[in-house]
């Protein structure tokens, strides 16, 4: 990736594009993707950093004491909260 490029991504915020574009590159090159492929592909990894990031500050906003998955909680202690629901 040349420099003039790596600039613009940067003075433009676009840090999720630049960490994936050299993989992109290469990914549209070998699949041959057209350029509106290409183009989705980035600004999908731009926004799934950005959305990433957003949701990490919130997060840490919350100051949870403890974070937990659903995977993590307790299905027993309220039987009526159905599983299948949530």
């Amino acid at each position: 990736m040349n420099e003039a490029l790596q600039t613009a991504m940067r003075k433009l915020r676009l840090s999720g594009m630049s960490e994936t574009l050299e993989v992109r590159l290469q990914e549209a090159a070998g699949n041959r993707l057209s350029h509106v492929e290409f183009l989705e592909l980035v600004l999908q990894d731009e926004l799934t950093v950005r959305t990433d990031r957003l949701t990490s500050r919130r997060v840490k906003a919350a100051a949870f004491r403890e974070q937990k998955t659903l995977e993590d909680f307790d299905w027993q202690f309220n039987p009526s909260v159905k599983k299948r629901l949530i």
